[in-house]
């Protein structure tokens, strides 16, 4: 059963409707299977002049220095964070059904601008 991952419309429908936070650095999302197999496809979430995109690009074990956050997603997580948007995340992240990792140090995402967004999925964030 196809999961929708690959729809960048229906993803950039979701973040046209939730926006995204101005930042400089983007936040990925990436299917369990994939990041399992360090290899597959990365859904990037980034805004820039022009506004916010959702681009699919090719993952191999490196997300790229522009991620600053990785959503790892299990396949059945993926329509309810399209339908759901940002509010959805620390429910899903709380029943591991997504898991953060946070790419970057407090002061990165505080200079790039997702600091609140860390703050907002209810994770603790060492200082480093």
């Amino acid at each position: 059963m196809e999961d929708g991952f690959f729809d960048s419309t229906r993803w950039q429908a979701m973040l046209d409707r939730e926006g995204m936070p101005a930042s400089r650095a983007s936040i990925g999302l990436l299917r369990r299977a994939d990041f399992a197999a360090r290899r597959g496809t990365l859904l990037v979430w980034r805004c820039d002049a022009t506004g916010c995109h959702a681009d699919l690009r090719e993952y191999s074990g490196q997300y790229g220095d522009d991620v600053a956050v990785l959503l790892v997603a299990d396949a059945d997580a993926l329509a309810p964070l399209r339908e759901g948007g940002w509010a959805v995340l620390p429910s899903m992240i709380r029943r591991g059904r997504l898991s953060p990792y946070i790419l970057k140090t407090m002061g990165e995402l505080e200079a790039a601008g997702l600091a609140e967004f860390v703050e907002d999925l209810e994770l603790a964030v060492p200082r480093h």
